[in-house]
């Protein structure tokens, strides 16, 4: 279960920050094309706050229709000229700062996504330390059991472990055993069928399946000279 949690958390963790990631592209991209701007900004901000723009306009216009226009003066339009500049200066100062903002923002989440990234190999690693940790444990356990019980109960589960399928690990737990009480084991296979079992036991081996250590094969050779005597 706690292997699975971790997993759950790692992968939540990588999820958040590529969502963090791809926003921060889009809406840089956005800007970088003007797709995006202060004017569709202050729309959307507007559109938030439930103000009608349109409306405002024609309220605007229909004030500038109800009175003629005067015509402007030279220092009126070098004033409208200097708004006009001031603007632009503004907007493209605050694009600047938009670019420095969005370069800084991708800097950091760069930096997060690589300590993420090492925590989780961190964590890979020494999940897989502790699961191999584990199963040479759990290996162990199940190789003492089996020495420590009579041959013929040995015998017994091992042709269990055949009979499931699992010939590999039936293979591998005897290969862990000592040669002795794996001798002892072996010696119990009689009748034809345990001795059929025993015999794919041997090819497995030979094919060079997993399991087959010197081992295992000094003890089938010592219990094939037992056989061979008798």
């Amino acid at each position: 279960m706690s292997k699975i949690i971790r997993g759950l958390i790692a992968l939540i963790a990588y999820v958040c920050v590529a969502t963090i990631i791809t926003l921060a592209l889009i809406i840089g991209y956005l800007w970088q094309t003007d797709r995006l701007n202060d004017e569709k900004v202050f729309r959307m901000v507007a559109l938030l706050h439930d103000v009608d723009l349109e409306q405002i306009a024609q309220a605007q216009k229909k004030s500038r229709d109800d009175v003629p226009p005067e015509e402007p003066s030279l220092d009126d339009m070098l004033h409208h000229q200097q708004i006009q500049d001031r603007n632009f200066e503004v907007r493209l100062l605050a694009l600047q700062r938009g670019r420095q903002e969005y370069d800084h923002r991708l800097q950091q989440l760069k930096e997060q996504t690589d300590r993420y990234d090492r925590l989780a190999q961190d964590w890979q690693s020494k999940l897989k330390q502790q699961e191999q940790l584990t199963t040479q444990e759990n290996l162990a356990k199940v190789v003492s059991q089996l020495e420590q019980v009579r041959p013929e109960i040995g015998k017994d589960s091992l042709l269990r472990w055949i009979a499931e399928g699992r010939m590999d690990d039936a293979i591998l737990l005897m290969s862990k055993m000592s040669e002795s009480k794996l001798a002892k084991i072996l010696k119990k296979f009689e009748t034809d069928e345990e001795l059929d079992r025993l015999h794919e036991v041997h090819q497995r081996i030979i094919s060079g399946g997993p399991g087959a250590s010197t081992r295992l094969q000094e003890a089938l050779g010592e219990l094939n000279a037992v056989n061979g005597g008798s």
